[in-house]
């Protein structure tokens, strides 16, 4: 997340992720990324975590249309295809290491569901 939150592309995966048409003006299409990340408890509560996912839930991040009529949505939020990031959220409980707390990854059906839905495959 570090890596992408402050442009450093140096591998394969933060290369491609650089070069992604955030703004659909290269094919006109929107594609998004979804990611699941996975730690410890003392780096998920970390602040520098904590910034680096707003960026990718807030700043990046694909937001659903409003479902109540009556909230002012921006146009470009109306359809809900904003944003090129999605953050699956990590869940609680007993960790890699040992510990018991925040920073698991969800879970496969959570993951696969959410990659489901997204990409429009069922």
């Amino acid at each position: 997340m570090a890596k992408v939150v402050n442009g450093l592309s140096d591998n394969l995966l933060t290369s491609v992720i650089r070069a992604w048409d955030t703004d659909t003006s290269i094919d006109n299409k929107r594609k998004l990324i979804i990611v699941a990340p996975a730690m410890n408890s003392a780096m998920w509560r970390h602040p520098i975590t904590a910034k680096q996912i707003r960026v990718l839930s807030e700043d990046w991040g694909f937001k659903e249309p409003p479902t109540n009529e009556d909230e002012s949505v921006p146009e470009s939020e109306a359809n809900g295809t904003n944003g090129w990031f999605q953050v699956i959220m990590p869940i609680s409980k007993t960790l890699a290491c040992g510990d018991t707390g925040d920073g698991a990854m969800a879970s496969v059906d959570t993951i696969r569901e959410t990659i489901e839905t997204k990409l429009d495959l069922v």
